[in-house]
């Protein structure tokens, strides 16, 4: 992996990618200024303030079909600006000015994309529930809304059932929770299926999950230790160093020692291995092929590398 492009910024470090490795999107929180960059460094950058006299309060950002949608609360209204690789392309208004825009949340390949914005959550452009967070978008079209130790699943707007803890993944058909101290998966209409004493989960610093699913494995983080890697029958595998930054169908990446390591899910041989670039570490995105990584420092600053 060879670095491509960087900035540096401050606040909080909104990003993501596109599976496909094509467009990332990066925002200089303090600057309000959204950047998108191609994996051979190339790059673009536009003010989120667009005419407005104040600035805005960006809540998130997703990439899904070659576009970036920031999620914020704007001058006159609460929603989305959405930019393409030449400008502004289109607007989302929920609410008007004094409005909150709060998180954006896209399932992992893209085709679902839920919001939340004036008290209410939006999911692909239908309002779909109010006062509830998004915690989790599946591929399948299941939604985790959570309010408080309290969580409802919904798809295309009808809840299935509800769990009580704040702590639960939707990832493709099912649902994984940490309830009573313990790892729970369920269907998708909330029938359970597997559970293990030992293994709840919640979110850290940045509200990084310390579970991750995969199509083969759920990846758990132990408190202060490494990465047990275990199977959908709740059978440990394998341990990995370190806190597991992300994982994708074909890769996890964790980080130990200040140092991000890329390991195949095929065999998990290290793929390649990278110097954290900063001081610290925030989010971590790569992508399906494992060519293309995004990198962020906890409180801005965003480094690109490619493998091409």
């Amino acid at each position: 992996m060879e670095l491509v492009w960087n900035v540096s910024t401050v606040g909080i470090p909104w990003m993501d990618m596109s599976p496909d490795g094509s467009l990332s999107a990066v925002i200089d929180d303090e600057g309000t200024i959204l950047y998108l960059v191609k994996p051979d460094g190339t790059s673009v950058s536009f003010d989120l303030k667009a005419n407005d006299a104040i600035r805005p309060v960006v809540s998130g950002v997703v990439v899904v079909g070659g576009e970036a949608y920031v999620a914020g609360s704007y001058e006159s209204f609460a929603g989305l600006r959405i930019y393409s690789w030449e400008g502004l392309v289109s607007e989302e208004k929920h609410g008007w000015s004094g409005s909150i825009g709060e998180e954006i949340l896209r399932s992992p390949s893209g085709n679902h994309v839920c919001y939340h914005a004036d008290n209410r959550v939006f999911c692909d452009g239908k309002e779909i529930s109010r006062d509830y967070s998004i915690l989790s978008v599946s591929d399948s079209g299941l939604v985790v809304l959570s309010a408080g130790e309290s969580s409802i699943i919904p798809r295309e707007g009808q809840e299935i059932f509800g769990l009580n803890t704040g702590k639960v993944i939707a990832y493709r058909d099912r649902v994984l929770a940490s309830e009573d101290g313990k790892l729970r998966i369920y269907s998708s209409n909330g029938e359970p299926q597997a559970e293990k004493e030992g293994y709840a989960f919640d979110q850290t610093i940045l509200l990084k999950w310390t579970l991750i699913p995969t199509e083969k494995y759920i990846f758990w983080h132990e408190a202060f230790e490494d990465t047990h890697v275990l199977t959908w029958n709740l059978t440990e595998v394998k341990e990995l160093p370190g806190f597991p930054y992300f994982a994708n169908e074909n890769f996890v990446i964790t980080a130990s020692n200040g140092v991000i390591h890329c390991y195949s899910l095929d065999d998990f041989h290290e793929v390649f291995s990278v110097k954290v670039p900063g001081d610290s570490l925030g989010y971590i995105k790569l992508s399906d092929d494992g060519k293309v990584m995004l990198v962020s420092g906890e409180t801005g600053g965003f480094w690109l590398y490619s493998a091409e």
